[in-house]
């Protein structure tokens, strides 16, 4: 298989296009969130890795056409908002930039014409400010994605009990996989454990890789007591692997690897 790359990913040289890839993508999460049946632990709320970007995956048009399906689509190759169905053809909205004010009047149009009654709450969508949308830097971050979510598959794989589906946070732009371990740690008061990439957040500025347990924040301490090589959050609630390490050697799937399994031993 080909070996994995992770393309550098600054994030004070593309800021301003995550922001606007964030708003863009808490548009799409709602739509999900309105229209698909709640799911346990709100998973109907964020988006899923599909060929070419994020997904709401598919939602019935209705419960009087439960076979009529469609889908929206952030498409990060196309640089598009895509909306499929099996009762249509595909219709368009191209990402430039464009206000979210503009994106939810775009969006809400074309689900009208697809039958879908609109779904928005328009005072949440009413920011009229244009932003950023650079192409190269879409094109890194997704590069970035394709190659943590191989990773994250091959976790999904070794870990025993239930995981939840790796999914993007909408609210943060994160990438994740939850682990709802229970009593796998018997001396843990743990109930999950997350791994996931973060662009950067206000407890670690730079993009990077983490390990976040629920809800005793500060359990990895005790998991891994001896643990020397990787960094902590200031309130200890998350050990963090910069993503500009994973970036800069030769084989940073291994690399990863080795940083998610620190918790399996």
């Amino acid at each position: 298989m080909k070996q994995l790359i992770f393309t550098t990913l600054i994030l004070e040289e593309w800021k301003e296009t995550r922001d606007t890839l964030q708003k863009y993508c808490r548009l799409v999460g709602a739509i999900r969130e309105t229209l698909s049946r709640p799911l346990p632990r709100s998973l109907h709320t964020n988006l899923l890795i599909c060929k070419n970007g994020f997904t709401t995956s598919l939602i019935p048009k209705n419960e009087q056409s439960p076979d009529q399906l469609f889908e929206v689509i952030i498409d990060l190759i196309h640089k598009r908002l895509r909306i499929e169905s099996n009762y249509r053809e595909p219709l368009y909205v191209a990402l430039t930039g464009q206000s979210l004010n503009a994106l939810c009047d775009e969006t809400c149009s074309l689900l009208i014409d697809i039958g879908i009654k609109p779904p928005l709450e328009r005072p949440s969508f009413l920011e009229g400010t244009r932003g950023q949308f650079d192409p190269g830097s879409v094109k890194a971050y997704w590069k970035a994605i394709l190659s943590t979510n191989r990773v994250l598959k091959k976790i999904k794989r070794e870990l025993a009990k239930e995981t939840g589906p790796i999914q993007l946070r909408v609210d943060s732009l994160t990438l994740s996989l939850a682990w709802y371990h229970r009593k796998v740690f018997s001396n843990s008061s743990l109930e999950q454990i997350e791994f996931g990439f973060s662009t950067g957040d206000e407890k670690f500025s730079d993009a990077h890789f983490f390990i976040s347990p629920f809800p005793n924040g500060q359990a990895l301490n005790k998991i891994i007591p001896d643990e020397k090589r990787y960094q902590f959050t200031k309130d200890k609630s998350e050990m963090i692997l910069p993503y500009s390490e994973v970036s800069k050697v030769n084989n940073g799937e291994q690399e990863l690897l080795v940083f998610f399994r620190s918790v399996l031993k």
